[in-house]
């Protein structure tokens, strides 16, 4: 097959001559900003569907499927270079069908074609580049590919031709390398043994300290992270470490825990990929030093980042990690939340077509805001040196040294860390005034249910009571506008249109928002969604004979294959949240239709966590619960949210850390959920109750 795809390249076909560029496609009516940006291409793009895949069948054309979303920096620069080139557009359109895709709202077509692409190359990526046979089957593919040969890659034109000759002279061949291809991507999971049990508590607890010493073995022991450029934050590493470190105290695993998350996320939130000025944190580090960010912001790393943060802050007590998940919150409210509620998708990398232009600084901007004195101590504070340490001179922000000691570089005396706070806020204002980059503004349930989760999980943690509201907000968007009236979800909304069927990872992260609104409002409301969309994924999603969760719900007749993926990708593995999901409402419950799933896939995934534990690190933080049922804290107030307070803090101990906490300002009485049924305040003082199961400790007035 590899001889096969090695050849198209070397039979070279005649161009067809440009044509007058089309002066709209078959995008224009799309929602989605990435489709939209592309509605005036001269190549005639289709969306995915039933019309477009029909012609392909009639007229026997190959499909050229390209795939990207709205904040990729490369996505830009092909559709520059290629798709607005009119020769280029016009051998498209005269020998391909072209169909364009949002990754963003189709992540199932993405998965499958991505696995082609890198099953063909070795690695993946945006624009994702794949050409299809009429019947869907992948047969070459790429990623990015510059309008004529240069940087080791093929030109596109040529790519183009020659695939054509191919499809002309050697159908056969393509088709059966396609079908060769497309047996080879799909993935078999063996039936889980009706004689496997789960690990006894002791096993795991072992198992748990040989799960940090394999994740070990890839830290950067210099820079934090695993692996080296680029350096993406790798949150669900993080995540289960700080969990390792919770459960092992005292252990040598759970010193190497804690080192490798705490050291990693200071290292993180000081370089140029935490937005020093705004909040927020950057896709990935193009370094190995987390200096340089390739500056795109997705919604999805602040949901999952920002429970890290939070996470560390519980372990360490250091503010410096609760300052940063405050500030990414505030960050979300004030530039990501759109007006009904919900959360945009990201921003671009780029402004006025330059990478970054809108984040980077030289001397001579910061003297223009701040003037000298401060300016100095700006540069010194944030590492701005005249010759830069990013492009055209420019740098990125960093946390090149503490405010006293900017402070004392430069000669200012007085409140250091009131001095930044103002510089901060002076060029955080002045940076406002910067042409900004472009926003995705659709909204996508399950990056919002990340979002939910963190801002509902930050409320409780940190006492901010306008995040837990935000989320809530958002949650309400959600359900006013994303659910169907036959209880469907669905995937993404813009322009007052909801469109695409939700896939796994929609209703799992959505799921267990709804569960951790619950615990820091004890609203009932939300633990009744949270039961609802749970029994809408197991009866969509769950194969009770292996055990793992279906990404899709298997009713498009037009998607090639359904996948089960239960490892870890840029977000955790969609099969660990509903797993995660069920195993806390069966904590909460007390139901057995919780618990049964919830364990059968632990019971699956075990075997795969054995194999290759860094790849599923959202299933080793969660596996526990299946062992050992968490414990609920419920906390009932004297009335006010405030009376909350010392019970909130005190919840951030290490012995509720695996507990299911839940806080409500109020008794009541009329309440039917076994966990509230006959609990009040004790002698006018918000009082824990803590169970496991039905056994519970006496009632406790004092944290």
């Amino acid at each position: 097959m590899l001889a096969l795809f090695l050849s198209l390249l070397l039979n070279p076909a005649n161009f067809v001559p440009a044509q007058d560029p089309h002066p709209v496609n078959h995008l224009i009516h799309e929602t989605s900003p990435y489709l939209l940006q592309h509605a005036h291409n001269p190549v005639d793009w289709y969306p995915w569907g039933k019309e477009a895949l029909e012609l392909a069948q009639k007229q026997q054309r190959p499909i050229f499927l390209s795939i990207g979303y709205s904040a990729c920096h490369w996505c830009h620069v092909m559709e520059h270079e290629s798709f607005e080139n009119p020769e280029i557009a016009a051998f498209m359109n005269a020998h391909f069908l072209c169909i364009k895709v949002d990754r963003e709202e189709r992540p199932d077509l993405d998965d499958i074609y991505m696995g082609a692409v890198q099953r063909l190359t070795g690695s993946g990526g945006w624009p994702m580049s794949v050409w299809l046979t009429p019947d869907l089957k992948p047969f070459y593919g790429g990623t990015y590919f510059p309008p004529t040969s240069r940087y080791g890659r093929p030109g596109f034109l040529e790519v183009l031709t020659n695939l054509e000759g191919a499809w002309q002279n050697r159908r056969e061949e393509i088709i059966t390398a396609a079908d060769s291809l497309t047996e080879a991507l799909e993935l078999k999971f063996a039936d889980v043994s009706e004689s496997a049990g789960l690990l006894s508590l002791a096993a795991l607890n072992q198992a748990e300290e040989d799960w940090v010493a394999a994740i070990r073995t890839s830290f950067d022991k210099t820079d934090g992270g695993f692996g080296g450029a680029p350096k993406f934050p790798g949150a669900e590493k993080i995540r289960f470490l700080l969990a390792a470190a919770q459960r092992h105290p005292g252990t040598e695993a759970g010193r190497h825990a804690k080192e490798m998350a705490l050291f990693t996320l200071r290292k993180m939130a000081s370089g140029g990929m935490y937005d020093r000025l705004g909040g927020g944190f950057a896709r990935y580090s193009v370094d190995g030093q987390w200096l340089i960010p390739h500056f795109e912001k997705m919604l999805y790393d602040q949901g999952t980042l920002i429970p890290a943060y939070l996470e560390a802050w519980q372990l360490s007590g250091d503010a410096f990690f609760a300052r940063v998940a405050r500030q990414s919150c505030d960050y979300l409210l004030r530039e990501m939340q759109a007006p009904g509620g919900a959360f945009f998708s990201s921003t671009d990398a780029d402004s006025e077509g330059e990478e970054g232009k809108f984040f980077a600084w030289t001397p001579e901007e910061l003297k223009e805001v701040l003037g000298e004195e401060r300016a100095n101590f700006a540069a010194a504070l944030y590492g701005v040196t005249p010759e830069g340490n990013f492009e055209h001179g420019k740098s990125a922000l960093r946390a090149a040294m503490s405010a006293a000691d900017a402070a004392t570089a430069v000669g200012i005396a007085g409140d250091a860390n009131a001095l930044e706070e103002s510089v901060r806020a002076d060029l955080y204002a002045a940076r406002l005034l910067r042409i900004p980059p472009a926003t995705d503004d659709k909204i996508l349930t399950a990056w919002n249910g990340l979002a939910i989760d963190a801002l509902a999980l930050a409320g409780r943690i940190l006492g901010e009571e306008r995040y837990t509201t935000a989320a809530a907000q958002a949650a309400d968007f959600l359900l006013a506008n994303l659910r169907t009236e036959d209880g469907h979800w669905l995937r993404a909304w813009r322009a007052n249109k909801a469109q695409h069927s939700g896939v796994l990872e929609d209703h799992a992260y959505l799921c267990r928002a709804f569960v951790t609104l619950f615990s820091s409002t004890g609203e009932r409301r939300w633990l009744d969604a949270a039961e609802q969309i749970g029994t809408r994924m197991l009866a969509d999603f769950w194969n009770e004979q292996n055990g793992i969760f279906f990404d899709t719900d298997g009713r498009d007749p037009l998607l090639l294959q359904r996948l089960q993926q239960p490892w870890d990708g840029a977000i955790p593995a969609p099969n660990a949240v509903a797993l995660e999901s069920l195993l806390k409402l069966h904590a909460l419950t007390q139901k057995d239709s919780w618990l049964t799933p919830g364990q059968r896939g632990s019971k699956a995934i075990y075997p795969l966590l054995q194999r290759s534990p860094t790849g599923f690190c959202t299933s080793l933080r969660v596996y526990r619960w299946a062992v050992v049922e968490p414990a609920v804290a419920v906390v009932i107030g004297t009335g006010a949210a405030a009376s909350l307070n010392g019970w909130r803090q005190a919840l951030n101990a290490a012995e509720f850390f695996d507990a299911v906490p839940v806080l409500l300002p109020a008794a009541t009485a009329e309440s039917t959920l076994s966990i509230f049924h006959s609990r009040v305040a004790v002698d006018g003082e918000a009082t824990l109750y803590y169970c496991v199961g039905q056994s519970c400790q006496l009632p406790r007035t004092k944290p």
